[in-house]
């Protein structure tokens, strides 16, 4: 896909996303009576605007995202606006701060079981729950066993397998926990089942290797789902998304191997993403969108200051534990954290052009 149209459809994939995210604050902070200043597509310089009921709604240069300015929400600045007007988010309760709060995250939720509904009814690639050995390390524990490229894993242990890493993850536990032991194996190979097969996982493999030393992959095909089924699906791809967001910082963390850990991507190779994805038709690209809207969602509840969660985790503190903090040092609290979300995505966007460039 050339350039432009995979710049102007990013833009706006991202600006419907954080629009309806923008949406979720908008429309709960009127309905409990908060006073909502501004409602802008894009970022700062204002290119034009339209005021009704006393909001603005406006359309910036910037073309990439949007944001809600809500009287009294002010996390940037120390002086905090709206101190003691009725319609200022500081006047309500905390329970109405936090729902406005996590009503953009339930905003992304829904626009992604939407999408991702749409995307199964419709007719898309997903998995089939064959889980399929992509590879086979040579003198590896998988290869002495007899395992073959091609091969069908259909259970471990009597756990059935429909996830690549429902595999991994529980091989690399029964490495850790009993080491030496076997493990048995269930495999399909051309159609046919096969004996059982036993093994035994490495609880130190080589550099590069998995504990039994096989490469994996889900088994992708084409699916058209009744709509109860497309939205268990939705649900369901939901679910998975969530927890590998979830398991990232543990696999960050981790040693790294020779083939490499979890790739982090950010605006540039998600732009890359997106142009790739946009060829292979409306349901596939609608699946993108899905899983984007979750990743904002969940990225933007985690309780770190600049974020949804970050402003959310002070308004349970005060609200439950009834510890407050001066809006002042709450304000340098939420303006540090800012910059080192902006640091992060600096140090993403390099990653992202090193990986492109093959640097």
């Amino acid at each position: 896909m050339d350039f432009l149209p995979t710049l102007i459809l990013f833009l706006l994939t991202f600006t419907v996303i954080i629009a309806v995210h923008e949406f979720g604050h908008y429309w709960t902070a009127r309905l409990l009576g908060m006073k909502v200043l501004e409602f802008a597509f894009g970022f700062p310089p204002r290119l034009a605007a339209i005021r009704h009921a006393g909001i603005d709604y406006s359309i910036n240069a910037i073309p990439f995202g949007g944001f809600v300015r809500i009287l009294g929400q002010d996390d940037f600045t120390i002086h905090q606006a709206g101190e003691g007007d009725v319609g200022s988010f500081t006047s309500k309760p905390w329970w109405a701060q936090a729902i406005v709060l996590a009503a953009g995250v339930t905003m992304n939720m829904v626009l992604a079981l939407v999408v991702l509904t749409i995307a199964f009814a419709t007719g898309t690639t997903a998995s089939t729950g064959d889980v399929r050995v992509r590879s086979v390390a040579t003198d590896s524990p998988a290869q002495k066993a007899g395992i073959q490229v091609g091969d069908i894993v259909r259970s471990i242990d009597g756990r059935q397998i429909t996830r690549a890493n429902d595999l991994v993850s529980y091989v690399t536990s029964q490495a850790k926990l009993h080491p030496d032991r076997e493990v048995t194996l269930e495999i399909e190979r051309n159609g046919r089942p096969l004996a059982p097969i036993t093994a035994v996982p490495r609880a130190e493999p080589p550099e590069g290797e998995g504990p039994l030393g096989i490469g994996l992959e889900e088994v992708q095909g084409a699916k058209t789902l009744a709509l109860p089924d497309a939205f268990r699906e939705a649900v369901s791809l939901s679910g998975q998304v969530v927890v590998q967001i979830a398991e990232l910082p543990g696999q960050l963390l981790a040693p790294r191997t020779a083939t490499g850990g979890p790739t982090v991507g950010g605006p540039i190779e998600i732009f890359r993403i997106t142009g790739q994805v946009a060829q292979s038709g409306i349901p596939t690209f609608l699946k993108l969108v899905g899983v984007l809207s979750v990743n904002l969602a969940v990225l933007n509840i985690v309780p770190f200051p600049g974020l949804d969660g970050g402003r959310l985790f002070f308004v349970l503190l005060r609200g439950i534990f009834r510890v407050r903090l001066s809006p002042q040092a709450e304000a340098a609290i939420h303006a540090v954290g800012f910059v080192l979300l902006l640091l992060l995505l600096v140090v993403v966007s390099i990653a992202d052009i090193r990986r492109v460039v093959g640097g």
